[in-house]
């Protein structure tokens, strides 16, 4: 498995989600009971200061996440050319016969 290093955008990650998810369960709470659904309701009925930070901190958590999966697939990159590295010294002291 690739190593990838802990970077301090991980730690506004984990902040983001968990607003996010604080802000989803004071919805549910607060509009149970509501036909239009308690995620449809309390995105309406939110003042509009407060609609866009979650909208900020959806796009933070987004973005965040697209940064792990460029780093993921830089990581799974090396770890690559490393083992074709690898492959191609082995090769090299197969000649020797």
């Amino acid at each position: 498995m690739p190593q990838i290093e802990i970077q301090p955008f991980f730690y506004d990650l984990i902040h983001c989600k968990d607003k996010i998810q604080s802000a989803f369960d004071d919805f549910d709470k607060k509009y149970e009971e509501d036909e239009r659904g308690a995620l449809v309701a309390g995105i309406k009925e939110m003042p509009n200061q407060e609609l866009v930070h979650l909208l900020i901190n959806i796009q933070h958590l987004t973005t965040g996440y697209q940064q792990i999966h460029d780093m993921i697939n830089e990581a799974e990159h090396k770890e690559m050319e490393k083992g074709l590295a690898a492959e191609g010294e082995d090769d090299d002291d197969d000649d020797d016969f």
